[in-house]
């Protein structure tokens, strides 16, 4: 799947305008990376607002939708004195053991023990901390320009709606050969029907969530420009090379992103809107 920052809400998911809170867990925050031999589970973590995600290896498990996908579990946590009570999966312990961690989970009524490497973290400050929750989409805002007239210009919270104007904008006699771009970002567009949630983290990864567990992603972010609000995204954890990047603004408690792309006649601008999930703890 390629990687579009939008999402489908669900009955799961409360997202409300306004301030942006602290997260409750953000000293908890931290991902993990298994280091057992011959683990299926490549990483835990932990988020500042309270979800976790466990990556497998799907190639191993056979779980996924494609044999080199992760398996992505995904769920609200809480935590109780040293303990963290992931929903859905069990209590999971942390302990410190020199350089490493020791991760003790009760895991589908097994007891499962794993040793584990602590990931970087970026510093907590005011741009850090707003991004790094978990948001939902409310609504998009598409542009498709060919020289200078508006070929498509429209918004909607619907991401079908928006996906079938948009196809049928750019394939009209008159601009189906000249809208190489349009054409390009179709399959982005398209995607926008499936995805559900975007968590960004502190440490560096973010998390996509969609209708279709199967097709759950993660990958890795970083900023190209933090005071100008640039950030980039890559699916290697060094990050020597960014695939995509886009313009960032918090408004009114709300994340907007601006993703604006242009080649010879043709400009094409996605705008998205997103709202803070707050989960009932």
């Amino acid at each position: 799947m390629t990687l579009s920052f939008t999402a489908c809400s669900s009955s799961d998911d409360d997202g409300g305008k306004g301030k942006i809170e602290r997260p409750m867990y953000l000293s908890d925050a931290a991902r993990y990376k298994i280091t057992t031999q011959g683990s299926t589970w490549k990483s835990l973590e932990l988020t500042e607002d309270g979800r976790y995600f466990i990556v497998h290896d799907g190639s191993v498990s056979g779980l996924s939708s494609q044999d080199n996908d992760d398996v992505i579990v995904s769920g609200s946590y809480e935590k109780k004195g040293n303990r963290y009570v992931l929903n859905t999966v069990g209590e999971l312990t942390i302990t410190a053991n020199n350089n490493s961690y020791e991760l003790q989970l009760t895991y589908n009524g097994k007891s499962l023990k794993f040793s584990a490497q602590k990931s970087g973290t970026l510093p907590s400050n005011k741009v850090n901390d707003e991004l790094c929750r978990t948001w939902v989409f409310s609504k998009c805002y598409i542009v498709v320009k060919y020289d200078g007239k508006k070929v498509y210009n429209a918004s909607s919270t619907s991401a079908n709606e928006l996906y079938d104007g948009f196809r049928s904008a750019i394939n009209t006699p008159e601009y189906k050969d000249k809208l190489k771009l349009s054409q390009d970002k179709e399959d982005d567009i398209d995607g926008l029907r499936l995805l559900r949630t975007v968590t960004f983290t502190h440490a560096g990864s973010y998390y996509v969530t969609t209708t279709d567990g199967r097709e759950d992603l993660m990958n890795y972010w970083k900023w190209i420009n933090a005071n100008e609000l640039i950030i980039g995204f890559s699916e290697n954890e060094d990050q020597t090379s960014v695939h995509d990047q886009a313009a960032l603004k918090f408004d009114n408690g709300q994340l907007i992103m601006v993703d604006s792309q242009s080649k010879g006649r043709e400009e094409v601008t996605i705008t998205m809107e997103f709202q803070p999930v707050h989960t009932d703890r």
